[in-house]
């Protein structure tokens, strides 16, 4: 049987440009609302994205999911880079790097709920989230040498997600691929059919909010750094989480739930 839709009971709403935020404590909501337009990042989504995922850190929630309207995003805005000088375009670029950091630095898991397309910047939205799962007709890729330009900021993360030899092919043929193809080689972690993608993210939360959010957040945060170190560097970092989630009550309380299960 699918999972029920998770329906808060008391759900706060913010609407920014292009961008929704919903909130109930537990589960955040962020939403891209600029449908027409394939919810293509100018700089007013963007920097309204980035709001939105700073403010729903500052409400503590437990897990995060981030969607779209209609397709999920296709993209960076061409519009608005077509017009662009050199100065524009490093202030348009670092602003989506901006948005896209916020979200790997927020303390609770990011659920990527992909429907449509994940296209250039779209797909580094999704690559920059922890948790992802998209329909079966769903397709992605880095389009960019199709408008002459590199892929840059979170692109980064794709030699270390699908392996150099792929990533080279995503970034210089600029094709896309679907969503089958998409799992096998790592870019998002669940297909589904189409018709079953809100149940299988509602499902995805459902065992996050079951799970320690303290060791969530710390091996989040460890994951994060293991991309920035050498491999001796990374174990004195794990290290470090393992003592610090003993700081908390996190371990004996899990450990008591754990024993109780096997009772």
């Amino acid at each position: 049987m699918a999972a029920e839709p998770i329906r808060p009971a008391r759900v706060r709403s913010r609407a920014m440009s292009n961008v929704r935020l919903e909130s109930d404590g537990d589960i955040a909501r962020i939403t891209l609302t600029r449908r027409r337009k394939a919810n293509a990042l100018d700089s007013a989504t963007t920097a309204a994205l980035r709001e939105a995922v700073v403010a729903s850190a500052g409400a503590s929630p437990r897990v995060v999911v981030l969607a779209g309207e209609g397709v999920f995003c296709g993209g960076a805005d061409i519009r608005e880079m077509e017009d662009l000088d050199a100065v524009d375009a490093e202030r348009f670029i670092r602003g989506l790097h901006r948005a896209f950091l916020a979200i790997r630095e927020h303390p609770a898991p990011v659920v990527a709920e992909v429907r449509g397309a994940a296209l250039g910047a779209g797909l580094e939205l999704l690559v920059s989230c922890d948790l992802s799962v998209a329909g079966d007709d769903a397709i992605f890729g880095m389009p960019e040498p199709h408008v002459g330009l590199p892929s840059v900021i979170e692109a980064a993360l794709l030699p270390s997600i699908v392996g150099l030899v792929r990533a080279r092919e995503l970034l210089f043929l600029g094709d896309p691929i679907n969503a089958a193809e998409a799992a096998r080689i790592g870019l998002v972690g669940e297909v589904v059919p189409a018709s079953e993608v809100e149940a299988a993210v509602n499902a995805k939360v459902e065992r996050l909010l079951r799970l320690s959010p303290e060791a969530l957040s710390l091996q989040k945060r460890l994951i994060g750094r293991w991309l920035n170190l050498p491999l001796d560097q990374s174990v004195e970092a794990g290290v470090s989480a393992f003592r610090a989630a003993f700081g908390t009550d996190g371990p004996k309380r899990e450990m008591k739930k754990f024993w109780r299960r096997r009772d």
